[in-house]
């Protein structure tokens, strides 16, 4: 195989933006692609093409490049002339190499001048694969498909096709920052706000030195998995312990996880200024835990006015989530145990219908400002990276 054949839907319906669009989805393949051997990535005719250097990793550059957010789906393939029996030479090559017992063969022509239309080159390709083979025609569920692309002066034939996630390419919907647990819901709500085009960076609040370091190993296991889509993740850590004890002595135990929650939205709006995102992200669901209902919700997000809070699996239920975490990569690492800063001094009954004022009330005799400059004056940052792929 010497070729790739990127195909994106949505960013085909941009209009006037959609160089932009394009230029984005291009510059991020090339960077997913990075040490895997490619020659050349140039888009046009609505896909991105990647050529290859002998020799090149191309199964593993194909895996990298359907994950990037953008791409509907990725052909692996080979880049023949426009002549019908090189095609179908190559066309049966690739059938052969894994006879099915039924075929289709799909050709699509994009501002090509080819004399023959996309039917005929089915019937021709077709029929040399059936004469060869003995293989079945099957227009509607064959077992294999050859996919002729032909397009300028050139033509890719392959025979798989890897679903890639859609969505919008990395970075061209703003910046957004993430509260990212270990759990199994936050890394799902930064990986739907990423597919939507979003740059989103992730702060994780940790109970140390009261808690073991088990969370934050979680979470940049979590982030290392979701920059093989993004590219690029920012972690910031910030120690929650102090916060949480001067809550547990001043006030309500029932209050504590709204106040806990209060106190990181906090945290994370001054964090948001400061990294110029314009938006936080939670992977709250509706009714799922006692600070999920509405009535909590409502008085958490009071804490910081002016501050676009975004919940994309608000009405998801468990199963859909951990459906969506298992197809992403996720699951399997959110479900390790770990220690959670929010069972920190957890109280036997928290309160499940809170209001602004009783919250208020609960935090007269907290001093805000000195708990969120504590908590900022201990961040770590960490940046992980795509890494390159090793020849």
């Amino acid at each position: 195989m010497d070729a790739l054949v990127a195909h994106y839907h949505e960013i085909g319906l941009k209009g006037r933006n959609r160089d932009f669009f394009e230029e984005t989805l291009t510059r991020n393949l090339k960077r997913a692609l990075r040490g895997t051997g490619y020659s050349r990535v140039r888009r046009g005719f609505g896909r991105v093409v990647v050529d290859f250097k002998s020799h090149a990793q191309v199964e593993e550059a194909a895996v990298r490049a359907a994950r990037v957010f953008g791409v509907a789906n990725v052909g692996v393939g080979r880049r023949v002339a426009q002549d019908l029996d090189a095609m179908g030479e190559t066309a049966l090559e690739l059938m052969a190499a894994q006879p099915p017992s039924s075929f289709a063969v799909r050709a699509r022509r994009s501002r090509s001048q080819f004399e023959h239309k996309s039917k005929s080159i089915n019937e021709v390709v077709g029929q040399r694969i059936k004469d060869a083979l003995g293989a079945t025609v099957d227009l509607r569920q064959p077992e294999a498909t050859a996919y002729l692309e032909l397009f300028g002066t050139a033509c890719i034939v392959y025979r798989t096709k890897l679903q890639g996630p859609g969505g919008l390419p990395s970075g061209v919907s703003g910046k957004m920052l993430t509260l990212l647990s270990g759990g199994i819901d936050s890394p799902v709500a930064a990986w739907r706000m990423a597919l939507r085009g979003a740059e989103v960076e992730f702060v994780h609040f940790h109970g140390q030195p009261y808690t073991d370091p088990s969370s934050v190993r979680q979470v940049c296991d979590l982030v290392e998995i979701l920059t093989r889509y993004q590219l690029r993740g920012v972690l910031h850590l910030v120690p929650l312990a102090d916060a949480q004890r001067e809550i547990v002595t001043h006030a309500p135990s029932d209050l504590r996880v709204i106040l806990y929650r209060r106190t990181m939205m906090r945290i994370a709006q001054a964090l948001a200024h400061e990294r110029g995102a314009q938006a936080l992200v939670t992977g709250d669901s509706l009714g799922q835990v006692a600070s999920q209902t509405v009535e909590n919700i409502t008085a958490v997000d009071a804490a910081i006015p002016g501050t676009q809070v975004f919940r994309p699996l608000i009405g998801h239920d468990k199963l859909e989530i951990i459906e969506l975490a298992t197809r992403i990569g996720t699951y399997e690492t959110s479900t390790r145990k770990h220690q959670d800063c929010c069972v920190l001094f957890e109280p036997r009954s928290p309160v499940t219908k809170t209001n602004r004022e009783a919250a208020e009330g609960a935090e007269a005799n907290l001093d805000i400002d000195a708990m969120v400059g504590k908590a900022l004056a201990g961040l770590e940052t960490r940046v992980f990276e795509l890494p390159d792929l090793q020849p």
